[in-house]
């Protein structure tokens, strides 16, 4: 009898919103595939974290995600200026999702123009963010079975 190994994936959470944050990662925290490897409170501190520069060099204690979720609305670096240097990067295998307070199309446009993989409008409804979490799940087994994450409608 074989056991079969489940993939985790590790993920950074960048966002402002200690309460986002916490609700994000219970979330993720309920799915047996994600591991939470990091949360920053800024832009320069994502920046800081994928560089794996300053606090960060050690990435036996801050791992390089497969994932990194951001808000739209940080301090310092806001999360266009992530993604716009992500852009500059080589991280080919890492997956950027934005998750935002304000679902406004020029920003779900602009942030796909800028290479993030999906834009999500933020929720603290557990049940969503559940849904959510197992999209971000079939998304990473199989990108090309969905070709991207479908943006959430509301």
């Amino acid at each position: 009898m074989s056991l079969k190994v489940i993939k985790k994936y590790s993920v950074l959470i960048a966002d402002d919103s200690e309460e986002d944050s916490f609700f994000m990662e219970r979330a993720l925290r309920e799915s047996t595939r994600f591991q939470v490897v990091g949360s920053v409170r800024d832009g320069e501190e994502a920046v800081a974290y994928l560089g794996g520069t300053g606090t960060y060099s050690d990435r036996q204690l801050w791992p390089f995600p497969d994932l990194v979720l951001i808000d739209l609305k940080m301090p310092r670096l806001d999360g266009f200026q992530v993604l716009e240097w992500l852009q500059k990067q080589n991280f080919s295998s890492l997956k950027a999702v934005v998750l935002s307070g304000a679902s406004i199309a020029g920003d779900i446009q602009r942030v796909r123009s800028l290479g993030a993989d999906a834009f999500y409008a933020k929720t603290l409804q557990h049940a969503r963010l559940i849904e959510l979490v197992k999209n971000l799940e079939a998304f990473l087994l199989d990108p090309t079975s969905v070709g991207a994450i479908p943006p959430s409608s509301k």
